[in-house]
This record gives structure tokens, C-alpha cells and sequence, in this order.
């Protein structure tokens, strides 16, 4: 760009102060101007924009609100017409002021010559006046809009609810507060949505649910809805049924549109499983009370649920060991993080273009000392030494003075340009040095000041060059003013304000001049020159002609106030809504109304940040009144009741009419003296929340005073400036749950009661049981022998009586009866014998049985019973595993079972008996089905006792079910019978595997 005979020039654009750029323009494919480049970027350009000297990209690349500030517009201007310019705009620099900057700009053959001044060294204008305060305005409705939503984030970061909100159509997770994260552990939420962040929700109607209310608008109650997550991440999934109530909500955008969810939940897993445990042992109390044969069973049952409840804390050790176990690598990695911030912050140290030492002590002896500084003293040494002995030049000097007097204040020291004479090489001459520094007091743990951070930047250059360049600056920017002159200075005005400022001309309102900030309102559109109703039909239908017409008219000034213009979508421009401070001011030549100016001022961010607070505060209450959680705010010492929503009302037993505007205390005498005050007193004089669990408090409700048990928390408010001023309360009732798990208390004592009353009466059971075997043992070994003697003697009576006395009519049938009986009788105790046998029957020996073959052999032995009742026998166990089990027993049972099929067939229809075998968990299944005779409900209620037959045409001893049913209990299984009279009858045996 520059050449040997430029280097004046090239001196005076690196020592000057002003900030000058070279700019070449970038063409469009139609000839006109759409960027520029940033071909030179001077030393002050350069630290004024954060920029090197030749910048990579564009214009509007590099500063994007020169699109909107009218500055890029400007240097199109400029450099088409081919005239010398200045603007005026607001800019943030990076060195973070707020200023206005007066721009001058002209056209060098292809470029465009730049230069930028701050204009704060002249008294601001008016426009600059009103911008300047409604920037205030703005920054202050929107640090009152962040204090509340800091306040509104901080009651539902520690509500003791769960709460989200979800963002969208597809519910993306927009914020999620501790106990809704708590739901999934470590799983990241916010920024994903509902689906990719909780998969197991698939199947359930959460999805359903969420896209209903997203669609309708209508809120949705859930009241303990069961929800099943992975709790703990487990891979695989491992879902946990727990229950809740929640609510959904739809939240609007400020034009009313659905644009999410709010979610608000909390946890009833404990009161509904209390309650179902509650109704369990009801009923299990009374089955218990009427079934006292049960009770072993129900015994077992207890033993298994406390088993089950070891094993549950012995799995919460182990999760509690593997959390301790990410506790301790959570430190080693946070260790680590500490070591590696020391290691950056010693390399910004050592590597820092800054100077930067430390000195110690009240004799400030050199502790440290960078590169940087270092080089300022090539040779000489420093650490260790004090400062006036290091560097004995800076004995009265002023930076000694200023180092002092922090040491021994305090008070952090700043200079810019300081002049410090100095020896660079120990003995060598003093020079001239000039710093930008800092001095800042350094202290120890105990906060005592034992030392001074220094912290310097060499302007030595730059200050001598800025002094050899102020010569040639003076006469660059006389030129530049002289050319500045040339401008009309009213338009000069006009062009920087950043108000809107249009001349209409004529009843028409034809634009005769508009300014780069009234052409932003309406981008893309061509207007000088043209009637304001032809370019902006808009302005026909919001009604802006006829306040211009009546102006014209009648001369009268018009003062609009945040008037809202809607501006009509174009090719290359959207539609959308300002919000205008405009003036209509007619003006006259010749004594005539000549046309109307027009001074407007773009009010939109302050009008958006206003509604965005209303709306906040309107989104605040709404949540507060539809919040699941009791929630109130009161401020002040005497503790002033300002928010209270329904729920904590509806505790408090009060209408929110009579607690709003109220002292906590006076609202609710009844606390006065339960110790809430002193509480409260505490969380507002340290800052810290305090939180409770059931607290049993009285609280005067329509039926006087109650017992009410609460869970709360107390969260101190700070305003803007950090100090506490309000506390907020978030409370949920759980009296239920309480009055709940008492209930479940009395309960179990109840049932522990029952079970050694069942006990008693088990052992009473077992001893009437023993002896009635030892009396059937009894009776069928002692009356063998006495039986065995009557038939003998009836055998030798038979022998001794004459053949004419045995032939006699009378005597015949009599020996024939006693027989009979005789054999009955054996028969009986025969029967008695094998009853006596089952009581040591399930302490044989168990072998592994084949039960089809087992089966088979069964059905060989009743093959002349099948035949002689035409039976058909169908068999299905070929898929049954082995079964341990004492043969002799088995083959009893499936005899049994099979022999009673076919003697108690239906005369009238062919018999079918059936029999199927099938395993289950732990079990063997047996199921003997038949067409026969059936049973009617009373027969079916006497079919398993002794010496009982039901049908008498058939012979039978009636112990056989009695035998099989002791067998299957002997051995820890059970039988049941379904039966319909004339239609058939169903034994399920079910053993052990």
C-alpha cells in the first residue's frame, strides 16, 4: 500500500491519536456497493476496535451494527458522491465506554479515506441527552426484570417440588431445577428433549400428555399417576414404579402464542404405598381372622417380606459405598482441575506482555518478578532485594510514595503516563520512562496486607511518538475540519442524531430530506423525493396521514408517545412492530405552512423490555397461583405478607384478601409463640436457608384450632445491591402422609398381635393332630388281633355246626352277614393302617422320577378298568421335566386320580379322562380332567375327609382323596378341585420341581 516516499505520511499515521482507516469497497453483481474492506487499520484504530493492522474479513463483518447505525449506509454515501463527510453514532469500543464518535470520511481514487474521534470533549446535544437517559431507562427496567427473575429462579431452584420447564413442540428440556434433575441422577436434561433424555418414557402416556396440552392449551392435573424411570442409569434400564401429582401448564409468548410447558411435581410414592399397605393388611388381617389354617403360610410370608427388606438396606449400602466411591474420584478430579488453574495462572504470569512483580513486606523487597519486567532491567538484580535497594533512583520519587501509601492503606493506585526516571544497566545513566500502572495491595489469609502487586505497561514509545506526532496530527485534522466546514451544519446535525428526522413537503408530504435513521424504519425502500403515503401505505391505514393532514392544517404541533408503526413485509424485508417518540411540527416560508418535520425516536427495546417485565410479572403470578407447593414472600423485619398463593393461603386457613399487605404474626396470631419468629430472625441475620420436615404446628382453621404438619423452607431475598430483604416461604402439608404411616404403625402392632394369638393356635392345632395319629395308630395295630380272633371263630363255628344246622334258612344269611362284616372291618383298619403310614410318609427317601414312565406303568395296571368302561385316556407329559419326588407317593397320587375318573363315569355318554403335565416356575403342574359324574358345591366342600363317599353305587373306601391330598401337602404342594355337576370334574395337583 505504501512506498518509500510515503513514509512520512506512514510516521504520521502510526503516532496519530485519532483512529484513521483505509477502506476498499466491495461491488455487487449489479454495480452497487454492498461491503467494504479493511485494507489499513492504524495503531489508535487498532486499539480503539480490537483489530490487527490489516483485518481478514468485511466491514459489516468485522462490526455488524453499522448495518443499523447508519454507518456503513454513511460510507456508501461518501464515497459514490465523491464528497467529504462526517457522521455522528454511538459505539462500544472495546476498552468498554459508551460514547458518541464523530466520523469524517472522503474518497481517495479507489478508497476511502476514514478517520474517527470521540466527540465526548464537547458538550452533548439534546438528542444525545434523550438517548443517553432512555438507555438508562432500559438498563435499569432490565436489571429490575433480572432481579425478578433471579428471584422467580431462586424460589424454583430450592422449591422442594420438581420443576421444568420444557421449550417447543418437542418439549426440550429449557430449565430443570435440583429435584426434578434428582429424577435421573446425572443424566444431562436441559437442551435435550423429553424423548432423547428419558427413552423409557416410550409406552407411557407422558408424551401424549405433553403434546396435548401443548397443542390445546389446557392445563393437565395428574394425581398419583404412576411414572416409571431409571432412576439410577442402570444399563440395562431397570424401571422403578413411583407416583406423583403434577401439573402441566402451557406457557405463551408475549403475542399469546403456545411456546412451552411448565411443569410442576411432586413425589406421592410413600403415602400411596402406605395407603395400599394399609388396605394389604387390612385384608390380610381379616382372611387371617377367619382362616386359621393359614397362618404358617402367612408366617412365611412375613419372614420372606423381612428378608426382603434386609436385602433392599443391604443394596442401599452398596449404592451408598459406590456414591462415597464417586464422592473421593470427584475430588481427585476437582484436585487436578486446582492444579491445572495454578499452572495456567503461573504461564499467564511468566508469558504476559505486561510488567508484573510482587513485592513484599512493609520494605518491599522484590518476591517476583516476570519476564517482562525482567527486561526492563537487563542485569540488574531484583529478588530478594528491596525496592530502594534494587533500584535506588526511585528514592522521593513519586511511584515510591504511591507504593507506600497502598501499603499502608490499602487503596489500589492507578496511573496512566506516569514519567519514572531509571538506570536500565546498573551504574548506567537514568532515562526517561513513562507506565500505564496499576499498584493493588496484596493480603494473607488472616486479611492483613503484606505486600503490593504491581502491574505495568511500557508506554514509552508511544508516548514520545505521540509527542513528535502532535505537530503533524494539528495540521492533518485543520485540513480535515476545513473540509468538514464545507456542509451545511444543520444537515451535519441531522445526519449523526440517531433520531429519525424527515422534511415533508407540500399537502402531499413528499419527503423532501430524510436522514440514514429515518431510511432504517423502512429498509430497502427508495423515498426521497416521493409522497409518505405512496412509500409507506402503511402509514394510510394506521392513520398516520390524517395526523399529518391535520397538522398541515391547522399548524398544531402532534406529540406521539410510544405509538406503535407496523411496518409491511418487502422482498428483502420481514414484517414487524416499532414503537415510535415522533413530533409532527409544521414549518413555514413566506409566512405559510410550508411542510412538516418530523422528529422520531425508536422507543421499540424500551416498549419490549416494559411488556417483557409485565409479562415476567404476570408469568410470576400465574405460576405462583397454579404452583403445587405453597409459596409466600414476606419482607421486611416486621416480616409483611406480599405474596401469598392459594395453597398457602388454604393452610393458613386465610383468604389471600386477608393475608396480603399483612405482618406475618398479626395474620396469624396463633404462631406467635411456636417458635417460628425466632427462625426467621436467624435466616434474615445470617443469609442462610433453613428447612424443616414435619413440624407439628396449631393453626386456627373454620373448625378452630388443628394439628397440622408441615414441610418447609425459609429462603432469604437479596436485592440488586445484595441485601436481604425478604425471606421466601415454600411449604407442602403432609398431615396425611403423617396421620398415614401412624396408621401403618398401629397396624403392624395389630397384626404382630394376631400372628402370636395364630401362633397359640397352630401349636394347639399340631398337638391335636398328634393325637389323633397316635389314636389311628392305636386303633388299627390293636384291634388286628381281635378282628383276626372273630374270623377265626367263625371260621371254627362255621366247621363245628351240622350240615342240617348250616343248611338251616335262618342261619345261612347270619354267617354270611358276620362275614361280611369281618371283612369290612379288616378292610377299615387296613385303610387305618395306610392313613398312620402318610405321617412318615414325607420322610422318605426322594429319588428323581421319569413321570411319563411313571404314568405309563399306571396306565397298564388300569387297562382292564379302561376296557370294561370303554374309557379313552388321553396322556400329556412328554415335555415335563424329572421330578424328585418319592415314587411310591407319585404313583399313589396319579392312581388315585386316574381310578376315580373312570369308576365315576356318566352312564350315557363315552368316558374321556385327560391328563396333562406342565412346569412352572419352581412348580410341576398335574391336571386330571374328566366327563364324568361332577360334583355339586356341597360335595365339593366334603371331598378331601376320611371315610366320605359321595356316590354309594360304586365301591369305594372313601379315603382315598383324604390320602392323596395329605400326600401332596406332606410334600409342600397343594390340590384344588373345579367340578360342575353332570359336566365333568378338574383336579390341579401342584408339587415342588
Amino acid at each position: 500500500i505504501f512506498t518509500a516516499a510515503d513514509e512520512l505520511l506512514q510516521a504520521t499515521l502510526a503516532v496519530s491519536l485519532t483512529a484513521i482507516n483505509l477502506l476498499q469497497p466491495v461491488w455487487g453483481p449489479e454495480g452497487e456497493i454492498s461491503d467494504f474492506v479493511l485494507e489499513y487499520v492504524n495503531p489508535a484504530g487498532q486499539r480503539l476496535a480490537g483489530l490487527p493492522e490489516r483485518p481478514v474479513g468485511t466491514f459489516g463483518s468485522l462490526f455488524p451494527h453499522a448495518q443499523t447505525n447508519g454507518l456503513l449506509d454513511f460510507y456508501c454515501r461518501v464515497f459514490t458522491m465523491g464528497e467529504a463527510n462526517t457522521y455522528n453514532f454511538n459505539y462500544h469500543p472495546v476498552t468498554g465506554s459508551d460514547s458518541f464518535y464523530l466520523v469524517a470520511a472522503r474518497r481517495v481514487g479507489p478508497r476511502l479515506v476514514v478517520s474517527l474521534s470521540d466527540s465526548a470533549n464537547h458538550e452533548p446535544s439534546a438528542v444525545e441527552q434523550a438517548l443517553r437517559a432512555s438507555q438508562a431507562r432500559e438498563q435499569a427496567a432490565r436489571a429490575e426484570a433480572d432481579i425478578q427473575r433471579q428471584q422467580l429462579h431462586s424460589i424454583l431452584q430450592q422449591a422442594p417440588a420438581m420443576i421444568c420447564v420444557f421449550a417447543g413442540p418437542q418439549h426440550v428440556f429449557e430449565f430443570v431445577n435440583p429435584p426434578y434433575q434428582a429424577l435421573v441422577g446425572q443424566r444431562p436434561l436441559v437442551g435435550m428433549p423429553i424423548a432423547v433424555a428419558m427413552p423409557e418414557l416410550t409406552g407411557q402416556p407422558i408424551f401424549e400428555l405433553l403434546d396435548d396440552v401443548y397443542r390445546t392449551g389446557e392445563p393437565f392435573y395428574a394425581t398419583e399417576m404412576l411414572v416409571q424411570l431409571d432412576h439410577d442409569n442402570d444399563q440395562p434400564r431397570q424401571l422403578e414404579k413411583r407416583y406423583y401429582n403434577f401439573i402441566y401448564q402451557a406457557r405463551r409468548s408475549l403475542a399469546g402464542v403456545i411456546d412451552g410447558i411448565f411443569v410442576f411435581a411432586y413425589e406421592v410414592t410413600a403415602q400411596v404405598l402406605a395407603r395400599h399397605q394399609v388396605q394389604e393388611l387390612n385384608e390380610e388381617l381379616a382372611v387371617t381372622n377367619e382362616e386359621l389354617l393359614a397362618a404358617n403360610e402367612e408366617f412365611l410370608t412375613s419372614n420372606a417380606e423381612l428378608a426382603r427388606v434386609q436385602q433392599q438396606l443391604r443394596q442401599l449400602n452398596q449404592e451408598l459405598e459406590v456414591r462415597v466411591a464417586e464422592r473421593t474420584q470427584e475430588l481427585v478430579l476437582a484436585q487436578t482441575e486446582t492444579e491445572r488453574q495454578r499452572q495456567r495462572l503461573s504461564r499467564f504470569f511468566s508469558q504476559a506482555p505486561a510488567a508484573i512483580c510482587i513485592l513484599d513486606g512493609p520494605e518491599l523487597v522484590y518476591e517476583l518478578a516476570n519476564a517482562a519486567y525482567q527486561r526492563l532491567f537487563p542485569g540488574r538484580p531484583l529478588l530478594g532485594l528491596p525496592l530502594l535497594v534494587a533500584l535506588p533512583e526511585l528514592t522521593n520519587q513519586r511511584v515510591w510514595h504511591t507504593l507506600r501509601r497502598v501499603y499502608e492503606t490499602g487503596e489500589t493506585h492507578e496511573e496512566l503516563g506516569i514519567h519514572i526516571p531509571m538506570a536500565k544497566y546498573t551504574g548506567g545513566p537514568l532515562e526517561d520512562f513513562y507506565f500505564h500502572y496499576i499498584q493493588q495491595a496484596r493480603y494473607d489469609e488472616h486479611g492483613r496486607i503484606d505486600g503490593v502487586l504491581v502491574f505495568a505497561l511500557d508506554m514509552t514509545e508511544q508516548f514520545l511518538a505521540q509527542q513528535r506526532a502532535k505537530g503533524l496530527q494539528t495540521e492533518v485534522l485543520v485540513a480535515a475540519q476545513r473540509q468538514m466546514q464545507q456542509r451545511e451544519d444543520l444537515y451535519r446535525l441531522f445526519e449523526r442524531t440517531p433520531a429519525a428526522i424527515g422534511l415533508l413537503r407540500g399537502p402531499e408530504h413528499r419527503l423532501d430530506y430524510l436522514n440514514p435513521a429515518f431510511q432504517q424504519l423502512f429498509p430497502g425502500r427508495r423515498m426521497l423525493g416521493r409522497a409518505i403515503g405512496e412509500v409507506q401505505p402503511e402509514a394510510v391505514i394506521q392513520g398516520f396521514i390524517q395526523l399529518l393532514d391535520r397538522v398541515y392544517r391547522t399548524g398544531e404541533t402532534y406529540y406521539g408517545n410510544e405509538v406503535p408503526l407496523h411496518v409491511e413485509p418487502l422482498a428483502d424485508a420481514p414484517a414487524e412492530t416499532r414503537y415510535l417518540n415522533f413530533t409532527y411540527q409544521a414549518y413555514q416560508e413566506n409566512g405559510q405552512t410550508a411542510g412538516i418535520s418530523v422528529f422520531a425516536y425508536d422507543a421499540t427495546e424500551q416498549v419490549l423490555a416494559r411488556q417483557q417485565r409485565a409479562a415476567a410479572q404476570a408469568q410470576l403470578q400465574a405460576v405462583l397461583e397454579q404452583a403445587p407447593v405453597a409459596i409466600g414472600i414476606i419482607r421486611g423485619p416486621a416480616y409483611i405478607i406480599e405474596v401469598a398463593n392459594p395453597l398457602i393461603a388454604s393452610i393458613w386457613g386465610r383468604s389471600t384478601e386477608q393475608l396480603i399487605g399483612q405482618p406475618l404474626f398479626e395474620a396469624l396470631p396463633e404462631v406467635r409463640d411456636q417458635g417460628f419468629k425466632e427462625v426467621l430472625d436467624e435466616v434474615l441475620r445470617t443469609g442462610e436457608a433453613f428447612a424443616a420436615q414435619e413440624v407439628t404446628t396449631l393453626l386456627r382453621r373454620k373448625e378452630g384450632l388443628q394439628t397440622v404438619h408441615l414441610n418447609f423452607v425459609y429462603q432469604p431475598l437479596r436485592n440488586a445491591t445484595g441485601e436481604l430483604t425478604s425471606v421466601a416461604i415454600v411449604a407442602t402439608e403432609v398431615s396425611e402422609q403423617v396421620a398415614a404411616r401412624r396408621q401403618v404403625a398401629a397396624t403392624n402392632e395389630r397384626l404382630r398381635t394376631s400372628n402370636a394369638e395364630l401362633d397359640l393356635a397352630n401349636q394347639q392345632l399340631t398337638r391335636t393332630n398328634v393325637d389323633l395319629d397316635n389314636f389311628i395308630y392305636t386303633a388299627s395295630h390293636d384291634l388286628k388281633a381281635p378282628i383276626t380272633n372273630i374270623d377265626g371263630l367263625l371260621a371254627a363255628l362255621q366247621e363245628q355246626l351240622p350240615p342240617e344246622v348250616r343248611q338251616a334258612e335262618q342261619v345261612q344269611p347270619l354267617l354270611a352277614m358276620m362275614e361280611g362284616a369281618v371283612e369290612r372291618f379288616q378292610k377299615t383298619i387296613a385303610h387305618l393302617t395306610d392313613i398312620s403310614k402318610l405321617q412318615q410318609a414325607h420322610d422318605q427317601v426322594a429319588e428323581t422320577v421319569d413321570l411319563a414312565a411313571l404314568v405309563e406303568d399306571v396306565r397298564l395296571d388300569l387297562g382292564n378298568e379302561l376296557a370294561a368302561a370303554q374309557a379313552q385316556l388321553l396322556i400329556e407329559v412328554e415335555g415335563s421335566p424329572r421330578l424328585s419326588f418319592s415314587p411310591k407317593n407319585l404313583r399313589s397320587i396319579v392312581y388315585n386320580l386316574l381310578s376315580n375318573a373312570i369308576k365315576y363315569r356318566a352312564e350315557g355318554r363315552p368316558a374321556l379322562v385327560q391328563l396333562r403335565s406342565y412346569p412352572t416356575p419352581g412348580q410341576l403342574v398335574l391336571h386330571v380332567q374328566d366327563n364324568g359324574l361332577g360334583l355339586s358345591e356341597a360335595q365339593q366342600a366334603q371331598l378331601f375327609t376320611m371315610f366320605q363317599r359321595l356316590h354309594n353305587h360304586v365301591d369305594g373306601s372313601g379315603v382315598g382323596l383324604y390320602m392323596v391330598k395329605k400326600i401332596v401337602e406332606n410334600a409342600g404342594g397343594t390340590i384344588t378341585v373345579q367340578s360342575e355337576l353332570d359336566v365333568g370334574t378338574t383336579f390341579t395337583v401342584r408339587l415342588p420341581s
